[in-house]
């Protein structure tokens, strides 16, 4: 009998090792979806203050002397070209609500983490 337990002792210290290893590698694998996420939220916020400097470029043009307006008008129709990269980076370009882009891709985050989350504590 002793060496029977002494058998089993050894079996449960081996499957204790394996879940610690399996336990290193899910930490892992959690810290890496982490950064992830917060690479995606960096990535979102640099484009959101790129948007804010496009759009303050455009009100500065619009501010611009109706002599100069003018002038670029005569000279080829400038404005015009203008106007359509302004539509085109106006709150709800192409249907789309920039606010509600921003709070998809937040849940979307979220999800994906809780989904790697649940994932890894299945093993």
């Amino acid at each position: 009998m002793p060496q029977q337990a002494q058998q089993i002792l050894n079996q449960i210290k081996q499957i204790a090792q394996q879940l610690e290893q399996q336990e290193t590698q899910n930490a892992q694998l959690l810290q890496q979806g982490q950064q992830s996420d917060q690479q995606l939220a960096s990535l979102e916020q640099r484009a959101a203050q790129q948007l804010s400097q496009i759009q303050q470029l455009i009100q500065q043009y619009q501010q611009q002397s109706p002599t100069q307006q003018s002038f670029q008008q005569s000279a080829g129709s400038a404005s015009g070209q203008f106007s359509g990269v302004q539509s085109a980076f106006q709150p709800g370009f192409a249907g789309t609500n920039a606010e509600e882009v921003r709070q998809q891709n937040q849940q979307s985050a979220q999800n994906q983490t809780s989904e790697n989350s649940n994932g890894l504590n299945q093993f």
